[in-house]
């Protein structure tokens, strides 16, 4: 994979303060020059003609806040911790990405802002690219939160959190927009899918399997789509508080009845026809069967036609057939908590390394770019 994990977190258990603030004051760096080591190329092109260099991408240039979650040779989760009054360093995104939020930053803070959170926060104040033409999509109906937005690259920048919470939410970069080209590349970018399917036995209705999963989400555990239909749904990434999974249906397939227990966000890189798509539910009276889903279009610029994102409720048992000639393809990102506003009041305790993060940036001073 060839890109480095290092987190705050990971220290802060490690050794403490005083041994991560030496760690970080050696490691920070915004050049190769300063980082003792060669910086590992990007792990695909740049998408869009994105002009900036490999030392100023985000998990690079500032990886304690940009923290990779999960990445293969398709995509890279990034978690994006911007807790209030970070000095955070100049940093850009060199791929299209869907954001998805579950929570705000909250009123302005009171008191002073310090020096650094004045100036410009752009590199470059005249490049295109710090348009990224977003697409927004609202939450379900009837919920505040999932939202997710569809973003082009970000030209490097450096934000500044004067606000009583973090800024904090989740960044699912493209390291190749697949498009209209599913259609004739498909077998060769995901081989996994000219694959056979493995046997899959159905889930039966009936008491044997077991009580509700929730109040939310009134199905058992059976129907859960990653163990209901494991040829369909592959788990890529799971904590305590999210899921990541890759969603694959292959020309002709129909899958067996399975359903999400959790909110979520569908990030699409592929362009099919929705004709060619069908969904039956288990219960068509169901009040979950996807009703009030958020849509987000894709970027305006750079001529982009994918990404495209989605926000849905739980969503209860159905069946989906792929009537067309490619794959349905895309990414789901499921909450097990969302944050809201409890973030405010809880964010030093689900997230107890960002209340440590400015003290050990403090020592260190951001390399100049190249």
């Amino acid at each position: 994979m060839g890109i480095s994990r290092f987190s705050l977190r990971g220290v802060i258990v490690a050794g403490g303060l005083c041994v991560a603030g030496v760690l970080l004051a050696g490691l920070r760096a915004q050049d190769s020059k300063t980082w003792k080591t060669a910086i590992p190329p990007r792990p695909a092109p740049a998408c869009c003609g994105y002009p900036f260099p490999r030392s100023l991408d985000a998990e690079i240039a500032d990886g304690d806040v940009h923290r990779v979650l999960y990445d293969d040779t398709h995509v890279m989760l990034l978690e994006v911790n911007n807790p209030p009054g970070i000095n955070m360093y100049m940093h850009g995104h060199p791929f299209a990405s869907v954001f998805a939020h579950d929570s705000n930053i909250g009123p302005k803070a009171p008191g002073p802002q310090p020096p650094f959170a004045s100036g410009d926060s752009r590199l470059d104040p005249e490049s295109p690219y710090n348009d990224m033409g977003s697409g927004e999509a609202p939450p379900p109906e009837g919920m505040q939160w999932p939202t997710c937005t569809d973003s082009a690259p970000q030209a490097p920048h450096r934000p500044y959190n004067g606000n009583v919470a973090p800024n904090h939410f989740l960044r699912l970069e493209f390291l190749r927009l697949d498009g209209e080209d599913i259609q004739t590349h498909w077998k060769e970018w995901y081989p996994e899918m000219t694959q056979p399917e493995k046997p899959v036995k159905p889930v039966v209705p009936g008491p044997a399997l077991g009580p509700k999963f929730s109040e939310q989400w009134p199905y058992a555990l059976a129907y859960d789509s990653i163990q209901a239909a494991p040829n369909n749904y592959k788990l890529l990434y799971e904590d305590g508080k999210i899921r990541l999974l890759e969603v694959m249906i292959r020309p002709g397939e129909t899958t067996p009845m399975h359903g999400s227990p959790y909110p979520s966000v569908l990030a699409f890189n592929a362009i099919t026809n929705p004709a060619d798509v069908t969904d039956k539910p288990l219960d068509p009276s169901s009040p979950l069967n996807g009703q009030g889903a958020g849509h987000g279009r894709p970027p305006s610029t750079h001529n982009l036609k994918v990404p495209t994102c989605m926000t849905t409720a739980p969503r209860a048992p159905h069946s989906i057939h792929n009537g067309g000639a490619a794959p349905l393809h895309y990414y789901q990102i499921e909450y097990k908590r969302l944050d809201g506003d409890g973030l405010i009041a809880n964010w030093r305790k689900w997230y107890p390394w960002m209340q440590y993060m400015q003290f050990m940036r403090e020592h260190t001073e951001p390399a100049k770019s190249e």
